[in-house]
């Protein structure tokens, strides 16, 4: 058994506090009438799938043998429901026993899962995608340009959780995008059940309890995510998170995605037209773009034969005829269009005239409006070809830059799904851009019919920072990020893409409020200082809390400039004093910390963020900056 994991007890994580159901079948257990799946260290319950469980119910059943057993020290054994198996058992998706409770996968809604508790069983199921040939057959690309095979990673299970010993080779996981509802049971049971918390992917990230005895009851909880499409597939490729989480493989990061319910309802947004895509598939001359400076890279987009063009493109998707060209992203009820990233636009006498009506439509910030009637022109006359033959199905777009705010001379068709991509990361600090994002949104969201979905920008100031070659002072806002997420949840936004990487503590902060956004964003905050580092758990949590207060805070600022750049990040951020005061909160968790493993992760922190500042503002002091 590998050894380093931490076990630390948790408390007042025995009993689910969860909304109770009166389900078919047997009748629940008191909350008060514990189940003991480990009594002494010894295994007092079983593991129980079907006999061919679909690839969601067979992580499942993994998943909850490997946690018990860093839990307990107990391995639980994995039956089928051909077996005679007498005692407690862990029912785990589909199978006879789960059905003569009444229970059975395809009867909850995608993504709807059941955590129960009966006499004798603990029952995990929801809806799970079926491995048939149909189903492999089906098309779609993710707005990072996936397909839904690429996304159903193949991993070797027992390597990547630390016990290479006990490998079968390798194994398919449930797709990101697939029905998992028994997964989704299973980490719920984990988690709010028995303590587990999943702060990173590898071995140093996970927060295990340490029981020899485990006894479980409570109320059943029978839910979904509140947030349907969940894109944030953080792999550490930005610094911050990168370093927070120590060493990991790709096996693991696979594995922490579906641990940490990323995925969901299939939906896809970004850019399709462009250089490639008008190359190997729009490339008739009749509808290209009248402009030497647009040529490979935009069409003409009043040309009818293009519109029916892309709309038959659309219907072919929509009908599973062949494969989805390469460029094109389109999944489950949406198919994307949105142009290139430039404006070298067609200059035919119909697109300019509809170009004019951007006339005063400029907002002085990125996000604006100079071609929002000629785009969504564009893009209304598809839908409607489109809507005659699959009024269900949806053109799903961005409204961003130049086309981000709402048409001034037309509405949008029914069937056109916005997306609306908007600055959160400046929110804490610059209030006429988030006005101004706030008001395309909700005019978005007031005359918008279609379901809605965001793509949410957290790449400055890391962005800039990389590609200038400078160490930003961190952005880190978690109060701030959690707070517009329940406000997009609660407006019936249906998924978010996030652009960037946060840290480490913001990234899981973020994703537990889009699966359930009544948690609070100090809860959840306090308990990962207290889990995670232990004895160095207050200076730690100031640490946090000092650079959060800083860098949103408007005030740090100056007055005309509600940004970042190299001398803001230290001259206004990053002042000696508050480093003095960072670095002595750093050095107290260094003394405080105890066990190996609370050292170890205060020297992650420090190395990933403390040594970041430290020679951030070295090398802006070095290159004659204000000391």
């Amino acid at each position: 058994m590998a050894t380093n994991f931490i076990r630390a007890t948790l408390a007042g994580q025995m009993v689910i506090v969860g909304l109770a159901l009166g389900c078919a079948g047997t009748s629940a257990t008191k909350q008060n009438e514990n189940l003991t799946l480990v009594r002494d260290g010894a295994p007092a319950a079983s593991i129980i799938t079907a006999r061919n469980p679909t690839p969601s119910a067979r992580l499942a059943a993994l998943e909850i043998q490997f946690h018990l057993m860093r839990i307990t020290g107990a391995e639980l054994p994995i039956r089928t429901d051909a077996e005679n198996v007498s005692g407690t058992r862990i029912l785990v998706g589909d199978s006879d026993a789960a059905l003569k409770l009444g229970f059975k996968g395809m009867d909850f809604a995608p993504q709807e899962y059941l955590v129960a508790f009966r006499p004798d069983c603990v029952i995990l199921i929801g809806r799970d995608w079926q491995d048939t040939e149909a189903n492999r057959k089906e098309q779609g690309r993710t707005t990072t340009d996936e397909s839904l095979q690429d996304l159903r990673h193949r991993i070797d299970y027992w390597k990547a959780v630390g016990l290479p010993d006990r490998s079968a080779g390798e194994m398919e996981l449930p797709g990101i995008h697939d029905d998992q509802g028994t997964c989704y049971a299973a980490y719920d049971f984990l988690e709010r059940v028995c303590g587990v918390r999943w702060y990173g992917p590898s071995d140093i990230n996970i927060v295990f309890p340490d029981k020899k005895t485990l006894q479980v009851a409570g109320a059943d909880v029978r839910r979904s995510p509140a947030l349907k499409h969940r894109s944030a597939l953080a792999g550490g490729s930005w610094p911050f998170m990168r370093g927070q989480w120590g060493d990991y493989t790709r096996d693991q990061v696979c594995l922490y995605w579906r641990r940490m319910k990323m995925g969901g309802e299939r939906w896809a947004g970004n850019h399709t037209i462009h250089r490639s895509t008008i190359q190997n598939v729009l490339n008739d001359p009749e509808y290209q773009a009248q402009n030497p400076a647009g040529k490979g890279s935009q069409l003409c987009y009043t040309n009818e034969k293009l519109v029916a063009r892309v709309a038959q493109m659309a219907r072919d998707y929509f009908d599973g005829k062949g494969e989805l060209p390469v460029g094109w992203k389109a999944m489950g009820d949406y198919f994307a269009i949105v142009p290139d990233d430039n404006r070298n636009l067609c200059l035919c006498r119909k697109c300019g005239e509809l170009q004019h009506l951007g006339i005063g439509m400029a907002t002085g910030h990125f996000s604006s409006g100079e071609i929002s009637d000629y785009w969504f022109s564009f893009v209304n006359a598809v839908a409607r070809e489109v809507r005659k033959t699959h009024p269900d199905k949806y053109i799903a777009t961005l409204a961003y830059w130049c086309y981000a705010v709402h048409p001034r001379s037309i509405e949008v068709e029914p069937n056109v799904s916005i997306a609306p991509c908007l600055h959160l990361c400046y929110y804490a600090i610059n209030d006429s851009m988030r006005e101004n994002d706030l008001a395309l949104y909700n005019a978005w969201r007031e005359k918008s019919p279609a379901p809605m979905f965001m793509w949410v920008y957290y790449h400055h100031p890391m962005e800039m920072a990389l590609i200038q070659q400078w160490k930003c002072f961190p952005d880190f806002m978690p109060h701030v990020s959690a707070q517009y997420m329940r406000m997009f949840i609660k407006d019936g936004v249906r998924g978010i893409f996030r652009c960037g990487e946060p840290d480490q503590l913001e990234h899981h902060v973020m994703v537990k409020v889009w699966d359930d956004p009544t948690l609070d964003t100090d809860a959840l905050m306090n308990e990962f200082f207290d889990l995670y580092f232990g004895a160095a758990a207050e200076p730690m949590r100031k640490f946090y809390a000092r650079i959060e207060e800083t860098v949103t805070n408007p005030a740090n600022y100056p007055p005309k400039k509600k940004g970042w750049d190299e001398a803001i990040s230290w001259d206004n951020l990053g002042t000696a004093q508050r480093m003095d005061e960072l670095g002595a909160l750093i050095a107290e968790a260094e003394t405080l910390a105890k066990s190996d493993i609370e050292k170890k992760r205060v020297a992650l922190w420090r190395k990933a963020v403390w040594q970041w500042m430290l020679d951030g503002r070295a090398e802006y002091l070095a290159k004659g900056g204000r000391k």
